[in-house]
């Protein structure tokens, strides 16, 4: 939520939460209606923010989109939308050579969009925070 906090210089932004769905797979469609519970399942985890957000009187609308890679799906949104900012929400980079294999998503954003790229990182849980396990 500080990430936001720069949206205060702006009247009355518009905000999009979107989620992409990653179809790596060159032979399974794009098309939206094999996905449908996946969809539901990105709008009902970006809902929550969404009516934090539009209690705290900004407009906020929710997308979910389905691509061959989710940073060429940020890429397309912005573009075809005109947005003036992105926020990426960034999870902790891979270790160890696992890091070699792994593309970073804000970095590829960051390079192909014409809008201002922003990263925030998620905050990690602590175990202490957790939902504790079911046995």
């Amino acid at each position: 939520m500080q990430a936001l906090h720069v949206l205060s210089a702006f009247k009355k932004p518009n905000i999009v939460l979107f989620h992409v769905i990653e179809v790596p797979s060159r032979t399974a469609t794009l098309e939206t209606d094999p996905y449908q519970d996946e969809i539901r399942r990105a709008k009902n985890r970006l809902n929550d923010l969404s009516k934090w957000l539009t209690g705290q009187g900004l407009s906020v609308q929710v997308k979910v989109a389905v691509a061959r890679n989710i940073a060429d799906g940020i890429v397309e949104e912005t573009e075809s939308d005109g947005y003036l900012i992105v926020f990426l929400m960034k999870r902790k980079a891979k270790r160890g050579w696992r890091r070699f294999f792994a593309r970073s998503v804000s970095q590829r954003v960051v390079r192909s969009a014409d809008c201002l790229v922003l990263t925030a990182p998620l905050e990690q849980l602590s175990p202490r925070t957790r939902a504790p396990s079911k046995h």
